[in-house]
């Protein structure tokens, strides 16, 4: 039987998204990129078989996926395997399917302690586990969450029909005119259309990329020092009866109280004078 653990935001030997993400990739030889991409399932279902050997079946796992009704199965899989261990831990599986970084990470956090406390340190090998199946998001080596807008422009200009160079007619060119350009000087390489179009989406996924992290980063932040005030706060209040004026200062920075506003252009006011 399982070793149940009890996870709660306050404890402060709680590793980072980045620590996190490194430790799954490291024991599992996989290729997330975020800890969004943990949705899929896999990684709690891998998880489990190093923990527990044999109280999941590995082969119904789908590895590497970008489709949702997959990411269902395995989390459902992972589900009755915790259940089969006597694990009291509801698996919120209709909010992890939607990849939000925060109820991924939250999740991610208690699963890390669930599995240190029930790990026994014996040796596993996770790529001959899965028979070599690469772990990741997306289709086996192809795609970062960014990517799966490129999915649909690949699909639409597969099938539109590329017009020929200074003509009107829509008619498909031939390869000679996709490759080359014979007007002036000489023969020249020529990029086939659409490709400026789709390095500029993919540029922009980027940046994107770029944008979510600082997001994520920020909200951790305001998390972090919300939860310091919040403990100030309790300590301040704890024992009103013996409050001094530096405890009040104290909760009037907190409330943002206009008084300590006033106070301080007044001593600025004095010290100019």
């Amino acid at each position: 039987m399982a070793v149940n653990v009890h996870f709660t935001g306050q404890t402060t030997e709680n590793l980072s998204r980045i620590e996190l993400l490194a430790w799954v990739n490291r024991t599992l030889l996989s290729e997330f990129k975020k800890v969004e991409e943990l949705c899929t399932g896999a990684a709690y279902c891998q998880l489990m078989d190093i923990l527990f050997p044999g109280c999941l079946q590995l082969k119904r796992v789908k590895f590497c996926t970008n489709v949702e009704h997959e990411f269902f199965s395995n989390l459902r899989i992972f589900q009755n395997a915790l259940v089969h261990q006597k694990v009291a831990k509801t698996v919120p599986i209709e909010r992890l399917v939607k990849g939000r970084f925060q109820d991924n990470f939250e999740f991610l956090q208690w699963f890390k302690k669930f599995y240190d406390a029930n790990h026994d340190g014996k040796e596993y090998d996770p790529r001959a586990a899965r028979n070599n199946a690469p772990m990741g998001y997306g289709t086996p080596g192809t795609l970062r969450p960014s990517q799966r807008i490129n999915i649909g422009t690949l699909a639409a200009s597969a099938t539109r029909p590329l017009k020929r160079a200074g003509g009107s007619n829509g008619s498909t060119p031939s390869l000679n005119s996709l490759d080359k350009e014979t007007a002036g000087d000489g023969c020249r390489e020529r990029p086939i259309r659409g490709e400026a179009q789709l390095d500029r989406i993919a540029n922009l996924n980027s940046e994107i990329d770029d944008l979510i992290i600082k997001i994520q980063d920020a909200e951790i932040s305001r998390e972090y020092y919300y939860k310091k005030l919040l403990l100030i706060e309790n300590l301040i209040n704890e024992h009103p009866e013996e409050q001094d004026p530096f405890c009040e200062k104290v909760k009037q920075i907190i409330f943002g109280f206009p008084a300590v506003e006033e106070e301080e252009e007044e001593e600025e006011e004095e010290e100019e004078g």
